[in-house]
């Protein structure tokens, strides 16, 4: 399971939750065009969170086209 959190000016916030073990590529894009360009912070979690840490979500993005998902 895995969210993003954005952030607006103002105070507003959204957050987007996935069931899959980790976000696939083509939906990070995705939220990241609907939601996060407007978005003051983006910041993806995988859970369970002891065992990962919170991360950008255009960090994510960069990630996953890397390793070439």
């Amino acid at each position: 399971m895995w969210r993003i959190f954005f952030e607006y000016t103002g105070g507003s916030k959204c957050t987007v939750t996935g069931k899959h073990k980790d976000i696939p590529l083509r939906p990070a894009v995705k939220y990241h065009n609907e939601y996060g360009v407007h978005a003051e912070k983006a910041v993806y979690q995988q859970y369970p969170k002891k065992n990962h840490e919170p991360m950008g979500l255009f960090e994510k993005i960069k990630e996953s086209a890397d390793r070439g998902e």
